[in-house]
């Protein structure tokens, strides 16, 4: 059994190994939703304990980071080595086949799977239980139900090819889903686990409209085959019917909104978010099929489905991104976009003043970050900053440096991610971790004081799982006030509140 009797025995990871032994039996497939933190690596290991010897089971999870730390819970919990086999990128093809057709425990990214699978499409029939970890990351942000006509492409650089326009039909399922779940028997329990599975994602209908659908409906009409039942086990189920309670309060994170007040930020975003107003009147006039209900947001999630060639579009997006980068970045990237010829002429007009003066000298928000951090690095605490673009994590790299302290930094740049993050964690010295979102990707932070996140992710699910890296933390938000920025911080922590009511209280 291995060291299966040191695992801290919880009521409600027991029904959800109950469960899902009951619809193997019964041939039902079944969806988990489990807040972070409360163990679904645990839950994994469990199940192959409780099945029987000769029962195989395929856990597919969304990246190397996942499945490496996935790997390591299962060995470190005891496993038999000779049970369990990997695939994902760097795995020769002679080993993946092997370990497809002979490890009773196979993890796997989707990619890979699907790679291998293609060669040796019968080689996923013989698993009992498949699960799919963090099964929304399965579903399309932006999907359309009807068929569209096929873009004539480029053959050379001069000539387009000559082949006649196809129709297709536009799929929800990220790559490789759609071709992955054909390769799933059906005698197998498929079981998605999620602990964000109450979000929406922007769907066309067949009459053109722009709508706002459940990924969970998208989850269950494109990736669950229809002709097999299906339970639905809830984090509301869980609460009342388990001990999971216990374990929330444990888990709980403490959200504070951090404003700060910078007279030209505000000026700047008061002239960008204008104009993108008066665009988007435009584009919502122009394709009133798609946007019968003018709604800003249906707007912006609804723009990957206008053609790229929309000159309104290629306007609006261009003004999108440096409103963004104006809130995450710093005055040394980002002035270079506010000096373009058509944004400058629209900044001096509106404001009167020249844009060297409009201008901000310093980022207000990397001061205040590097003060709230070292008062609690003064107080021997570890603190991790969470920002969207290199440029910001290397300057607060070289400012804690200046400063002296031990600070750590992950981007999707990062070879040695893994031992970076190690490193971090066994250190007993105040120190700081930052992270641009690639390098964050999932990594959780149980020991972790202080969380402050630079500047806010437009998803509600997105910024969810960013704040709850940490567990029974703080997490400081930062953001400009009276600005875009604080209306899109208030906007998303309230539809967090509403969505994950167990698992966070905000501060203002």
């Amino acid at each position: 059994m291995g060291h299966v009797d040191k695992i801290e025995r919880r009521m409600y990871q027991d029904l959800i190994i109950r469960e899902i032994l009951k619809g193997k039996r019964e041939k039902k497939n079944i969806i988990v939703e489990l807040d972070a933190g409360m163990g679904k690596r645990i839950i994994s290991y469990l199940l192959t304990r409780a099945l029987q010897p000769e029962d195989r089971i395929l856990i597919i999870t969304p990246s190397q980071t996942s499945l490496r730390d996935t790997v390591n819970t299962f060995r470190d919990l005891g496993i038999n080595e000779k049970e369990i086999g990997y695939i994902t990128s760097g795995v020769r093809k002679y080993f993946r086949d092997k370990y497809l057709r002979e490890r009773r425990v196979v993890i796997a990214t989707p990619i890979s799977l699907a790679n291998a699978l293609r060669n040796n499409p019968d080689a996923a029939k013989t698993f009992s239980i498949i699960i799919i970890n963090e099964v929304d990351k399965v579903v399309r942000r932006v999907a359309e139900t009807e068929n569209v006509p096929e873009d004539r492409s480029l053959t050379t650089a001069k000539e387009i090819s000559r082949r006649e326009t196809r129709t297709v039909r536009r799929i929800r399922l990220v790559y490789p889903w759609t071709e992955l779940k054909r390769y799933f028997p059906e005698s197998a329990c498929i079981v998605g686990m999620s602990g964000t599975l109450r979000d929406k994602h922007v769907l066309r209908l067949e009459n053109g409209e722009i709508s706002f659908v459940p990924e969970m409906d998208t989850l269950i009409n494109s990736l669950f085959p229809k002709n097999k039942g299906l339970t639905i086990l809830t984090m509301d189920a869980l609460i009342q019917r388990t001990d999971i309670g216990r374990y929330l309060v444990r888990n709980y994170t403490i959200v504070r909104k951090i404003g700060i007040q910078d007279p030209k930020i505000q000026a700047l975003d008061k002239v960008i978010s204008g104009k993108m107003r008066d665009l988007g009147s435009v584009i919502m006039d122009k394709y009133r099929n798609m946007f019968a209900e003018r709604n800003i947001e249906k707007l912006e999630k609804g723009l990957a489905l206008i053609p790229e060639t929309d000159f309104h579009k290629i306007r609006y997006l261009r003004l999108a991104l440096v409103r963004r980068f104006l809130f995450a970045s710093i005055p040394e990237h980002y002035s270079a976009f506010l000096k373009k010829p058509s944004i400058r002429g629209l900044i001096e007009k509106s404001l009167g003043v020249s844009i060297d003066e409009a201008i901000p000298k310093e980022s207000l928000k990397i001061q205040k970050t590097i003060e709230i951090t070292e008062s609690w690095l003064l107080s021997k605490r570890k603190v991790t900053v969470l920002c969207s673009f290199i440029r910001v994590s290397k300057k607060l790299l070289e400012e804690f440096k200046k400063r002296g302290h031990l600070v750590y930094l992950i981007t999707g740049k990062t070879i040695n991610k893994g031992e970076i993050l190690e490193q971090f964690k066994k250190t007993n010295k105040p120190s700081v971790l930052i992270m641009t979102p690639v390098g964050e990707r999932d990594i959780d932070l149980s020991d972790i004081d202080l969380i402050l996140v630079h500047d806010v992710i437009s998803t509600v699910k997105t910024m969810y799982q960013r704040i709850k890296r940490g567990r029974r933390c703080l997490v400081g938000i930062l953001y400009y006030r009276d600005t875009f920025e604080e209306r899109k911080v208030n906007k998303l922590l309230e539809r967090m509140k509403k969505l994950y009511p167990w698992s966070l209280r905000v501060q203002d």
